[in-house]
């Protein structure tokens, strides 16, 4: 019976050994998953930070106003949507996001500006026209194009009025009552 006892007794303390090994590397996975978790909830952190800075753009708020001219002559939903492209993104360590603000047309959708996001500055650096429009806006374009008036003449002030009349044109003769 003794044996049973002393072999019982080595088997615990092993055991126990054994289960102080396994908490370390449980603790040890618990970092490394907070390490990960705070490493997403920056990436998500920045992703909101840059859509909103997005969506605050001028340039966000010029396409808005032509969605209504662009519904009227494609007689389809028209939507401008800014998202970020997380398919550039080089891995958790990229210094830089990018995004887009796009028209989107029936199911025709149409990158219009180009806009770098610096993750280190925490703003908008860069934005670039692409240089795409939808085939709407080129009709609409080229109708302005036909439409357009010749070139207006620049509005004179009283003093330069006199001074270039003397010079073009001689005031005209008045007629006097005996000509009639």
């Amino acid at each position: 019976m003794k044996k049973y006892f002393t072999i019982l007794f080595l088997l615990a303390f092993a055991i126990t050994a054994h289960a102080q090994d396994d908490k370390a590397e449980r603790k040890q996975d618990l970092r490394d998953n907070a390490a990960e978790k705070k490493l997403v909830s920056k990436q998500k952190v920045d992703y909101n930070l840059f859509r909103r800075q997005m969506l605050t753009l001028k340039e966000y708020g010029d396409e808005r106003k032509k969605i209504p001219a662009l519904q009227k002559a494609s007689k389809m939903t028209v939507k401008i949507v800014a998202y970020v492209d997380s398919l550039d993104d080089a891995g958790d360590d990229a210094k830089t996001l990018i995004g887009y603000i796009s028209e989107n047309v029936g199911d025709n959708s149409t990158n219009i500006y180009e806009i770098t996001y610096d993750r280190a500055l925490k703003k908008i650096t860069t934005i670039k026209p692409t240089g795409e429009t939808s085939d709407i806006e080129q009709e609409d374009n080229g109708d302005v194009k036909k439409t357009t008036p010749k070139k207006a003449t620049a509005k004179k002030t009283k003093g330069d009025d006199d001074d270039d009349d003397a010079d073009e044109n001689p005031p005209a003769k008045k007629k006097s009552k005996d000509e009639d």
